[in-house]
């Protein structure tokens, strides 16, 4: 919402009036829902295509069956494994789940200043610092690939994990 409001000020302008609670309960909702269904889009497209593809490289994760379109049966397997799999520590689910969640935070973060930067009112910031921004944000959605590569590999160990490993 903060990113709209510095984007789109006339968005706000005469609308939302930030000394009503009523106002900002209702801009809360609204920031609440929007970023739900941003998150699910990230979660179930984005991370899902990106997972797909590392999938496709044989990068450690789910174990790659000889068809390419075996994705949606050994992810099912692997998730199958690591929840119902009682040795699994629970400090490495945690540790991926956070992991992961901030692989997803990343990719939110690079796609709103994507937006903002192509979709903005001309006289405002976004507009002074387009290609900044735009740079910016294609370089925090490299990390977050890099980051999502790492959890995945973390993840194949976490549930992979034999105590004979460690030195």
């Amino acid at each position: 919402m903060g990113a709209a409001a510095v984007a789109h000020p006339s968005w706000f302008l005469g609308v939302v009036d930030f000394h009503s609670w009523q106002h900002i309960i209702v801009a809360a909702v609204v920031a609440l829902s929007a970023g739900n269904i941003w998150f699910a889009i990230n979660r179930y497209g984005i991370h899902q295509l990106v997972d797909w593809l590392m999938y496709l490289g044989k990068l450690q994760g789910p174990a790659r069956s000889d068809s390419w379109l075996g994705y949606t049966e050994d992810l099912g397997a692997y998730v199958a494994k690591s929840l119902c799999t009682e040795s699994i520590s629970s400090r490495g689910r945690q540790h991926v789940t956070f992991r992961a969640s901030s692989v997803l935070l990343l990719y939110i973060v690079a796609e709103v200043g994507w937006v903002a930067a192509c979709w903005h009112e001309p006289t405002k910031l976004f507009a002074a610092h387009h290609c900044c921004i735009l740079l910016l944000s294609a370089l925090i959605f490299v990390v977050a690939i890099w980051q999502d590569a790492l959890t995945r590999r973390i993840d194949y160990h976490v549930i992979h994990f034999k105590s004979t490993t460690v030195p």
